[in-house]
């Protein structure tokens, strides 16, 4: 058996996944009698068959079931290392940050904040959903990531840099709507809404030893439908500390649980490619949130209608939420396994 090319694997899943050869050839942009050739001399290296032709196309045989799938993981594995040996390269360049959307105020204050000091290459950006983050540190896409989660699996290293209290996303007309704090006790009876989607780790067992507060409310994994189940009344949700305030969504209010868990707001970045620029972006962060640095701080608790705002805070401007309340000081975790 010879040598695979990883075009020949790319063509076979084209034609696979088209179950044509002609739209297989139109998707590659190449001609079907050079495409053709290309499958036949990949069966010929495998072997055995690997379609099985109709009059109406193509379906893959049992050992081409194996080749798709195998073919697509290593498609995907050859992406990433053509990520990393990019970064690899650009690692003198610059240090990409990750994190998620409704963090984004934050990240770029980070960011600023870095490039402000004048290191000797600049800092970037780069946002998406919550879940996806550890994904891009482990393809290469970027070298340091802003978690609220805990960490799973190993290789990873982290700094936490404050702890922040969970809040309570509620309708603007909650009978608690008005209130500074609420506390776990508040909630009995609340249906809790149960979130499905991106960012669920607000409810892991792990940071409620006692039980999630309130009763099991609806399921929902649609950020639009959450919303409106939340304006309605119909039940009230665990939320980050962004929503808080004049920051949270229109119609809602989002309140500190005072009693609730603190969840530690990271950095993590791979132990393997702990670059000098990690290293200085790592070091610069966590002495900024240390020295309290304004672009970097949590919003302003929430301050009901005709209140005056709580010693030691301010009122919120709009569209401050994003960040948390806690007030910990940065410190490191050292080397995490998991």
């Amino acid at each position: 058996m010879g040598d695979v090319e990883i075009r020949q694997v790319h063509y076979f899943i084209a034609v696979a996944e088209e179950g044509n050869f002609t739209r297989a050839a139109q998707r590659l942009t190449m001609t079907q009698p050079a495409l053709s050739r290309a499958i036949l001399a990949l069966e010929r290296t495998m072997g055995t068959p690997l379609l099985l032709r109709t009059p109406k196309g193509v379906t893959p045989t049992a050992a081409g079931h194996a080749m798709l799938e195998e073919g697509r993981a290593l498609l995907a594995q050859a992406g990433n290392v053509a990520s990393r040996v990019r970064r690899a390269a650009e690692q003198q360049a610059s240090v990409t940050v990750t994190g998620p959307g409704c963090d984004a105020s934050l990240l770029d204050g980070m960011i600023r904040s870095y490039n402000e000091s004048g290191p000797p290459h600049p800092a970037r950006m780069t946002v998406g959903t919550i879940d996806d983050q550890l994904g891009r540190l482990g393809s290469g896409q970027a070298d340091v990531a802003l978690l609220r989660a805990p960490l799973p699996g190993r290789g990873l290293d982290s700094v936490v840099l404050r702890h922040e209290r969970v809040s309570v996303l509620m309708g603007a007309g909650h009978r608690l709507a008005d209130r500074e704090t609420v506390t776990i006790a508040d909630l009995a009876g609340e249906p809790l809404l149960d979130w499905l989607g991106p960012g669920a780790q607000l409810t892991d067992p792990a940071l409620w030893p006692d039980g999630l507060p309130g009763t099991p409310g609806p399921r929902v994994s649609d950020g639009l439908q959450m919303l409106a189940v939340v304006r309605l009344g119909q039940a009230v949700a665990l939320a980050a500390p962004p929503a808080d305030g004049t920051g949270a969504p229109e119609g809602t209010v989002g309140i500190h649980l005072e009693d609730g868990p603190a969840v530690p707001l990271r950095l993590v970045w791979p132990k393997e490619r702990t670059t000098p620029g990690v290293r200085r972006f790592v070091r610069h962060t966590v002495a900024s949130f240390r020295a309290g640095d304004q672009r970097l701080r949590p919003p302003a608790r929430h301050v009901p209608p005709g209140r005056s705002a709580p010693r030691g805070t301010s009122a919120p401007a709009g569209g401050q939420g994003l960040s948390g309340s806690g007030g910990s000081s940065a410190r490191s975790t050292g080397p995490r396994s998991g």
